[in-house]
């Protein structure tokens, strides 16, 4: 203990004595080396938790419900509507009615009947507008003209990929109409009923659930559709702030809801490949920071060999004056401890105070995400920690390779 006390304070007096602008020029290494362990891994992160956030929020809600695998439908859907309605951790519920359709256009200006007409083939959904706008960020993705009017009727919502415009940064990928604008008239046919619908506007998500969708309000879906009974294709359940949706699934599960349909919670219904994407991630998140925690090892290495080697003459006095090589260490890596700790603590600073606001405010717009960085406090602590405890190995090291030296030797500087 005493070794430890007395090279505590060699160390820290070390610290004082040494030149400011080497002091701050290690802690900056440090610095940035803690951030490229943790932005990094944060946008990487970021990048998969973008696209969940977006998926939950623009298409499955936090609970989903289906029809059983042995139906089509949700059975008896306003029994389950009301009964949603009782829960209480439950905000809100939007029931969506879907179905196989051709959507026509520009056929008013077709003169020539040789050529094909501008027809494509979409899944046409029927939404409550008030219900949608209360249970997803649809509303919010209208790029151009407006959210359908649910005191409205023959207006119809075209997700982009739909469009020629939007359509073709992604080549022949997908079938679009050419030229439709808000405003201009389509024919959706559904079997042998066609009818005529006005572009209300136009949806642009990232998410290819939405940006492939055709939406009408549910009465003209019924009306297009000759659906006569209640029943819905899908439900998405929006849940108030703060409570677990596993455990609200289980709850609904566990009561004769389970019997007409399918429920399963957002984690559940995440696209395996979402799932994959994000633990491929994850590891090259995680070599990323082996990398980074390697080089910062080296670095403070050099510095405090360096700065040892400089001290070779005051080291071999101290050993001559009766300190020990192991208190000699223990001055050193202290060095090397308070420099990572402070250029550590910078670094929390930064990202928690800086970086994770201004991310959260100016997303990087990619094509498949809104991405922010995805880090916590228990992230930098680990990542901090790792740091701390490399850059001690690599002080205790480099010293080590000097104070072992001849007390002599050391004095007169020689090899």
């Amino acid at each position: 203990m005493r070794q430890i006390q007395i090279g505590l304070y060699l160390g820290l007096k070390q610290i004082q004595r040494a030149n400011i602008w080497a002091t701050t020029l290690i802690i900056t290494i440090v610095l940035f080396t803690f951030l490229n362990l943790v932005v990094l891994s944060g946008i990487l992160l970021g990048i998969v938790d973008g696209s969940l956030y977006q998926v939950r929020t623009e298409a499955l809600g936090d609970i989903t419900i289906t029809p059983l695998d042995s139906e089509t439908k949700i059975l008896d859907t306003q029994q389950f509507l009301k009964t949603l309605a009782g829960y209480h951790e439950i905000a809100s519920y939007s029931p969506r009615y879907t179905a196989l359709g051709l959507i026509e256009a520009n056929y008013e200006e077709r003169i020539d009947f040789t050529k094909e007409p501008d027809v494509i083939a979409v899944t046409i959904t029927g939404i409550d507008p008030e219900l949608e706008s209360k249970s997803t960020r649809m509303p919010e993705l209208v790029a151009e003209g407006e959210f359908l009017d649910p005191a409205e009727s023959g207006f119809v919502m075209l997700g982009k990929y739909n469009v020629d415009r939007y359509a073709e940064e992604f080549g022949n990928v997908f079938d679009s109409l050419k030229d439709i604008y808000p405003g201009d008239k389509v024919r959706i046919t559904a079997g042998d009923e066609t009818r005529e619908f006005t572009v209300k506007g136009i949806l642009d998500s990232k998410i290819d659930l939405v940006s492939v969708g055709v939406y009408v309000s549910e009465t003209d879906f019924r009306r297009l559709f000759e659906r006569v009974d209640m029943n819905a294709n899908q439900i998405v359940v929006k849940l108030e702030s703060g409570y677990n949706e596993e455990l609200v699934r289980d709850r609904l599960r566990s009561s004769n809801l389970v019997a007409l349909g399918e429920i399963n919670s957002f984690n559940e219904e995440i696209p395996k490949f979402i799932v994959d994407v994000r633990e491929t991630f994850s590891v090259l998140s995680l070599l990323a920071g082996v990398t980074g925690v390697l080089v910062a090892s080296i670095t403070i290495f050099i510095v405090i060999f360096i700065n040892a080697l400089s001290n070779r003459r005051q080291i071999g006095i101290l050993k001559a004056i009766g300190i020990t090589e192991r208190t000699i260490e223990y001055a050193y890596v202290t060095q090397a401890l308070v420099y990572t700790i402070i250029g550590s603590l910078l670094g929390i600073s930064l990202t928690y105070f800086l970086l994770v606001p201004y991310f959260e405010v100016n997303p990087i717009d990619f094509p498949f995400a809104d991405t922010k960085m995805s880090v916590s406090l228990l992230d930098m602590f680990w990542r901090s920690s790792a740091l701390i405890l490399t850059a001690c190995f690599s002080g205790f090291l480099a010293v080590w390779l000097i104070a072992k030296q001849n007390i002599l030797d050391s004095i007169l500087g020689r090899k």
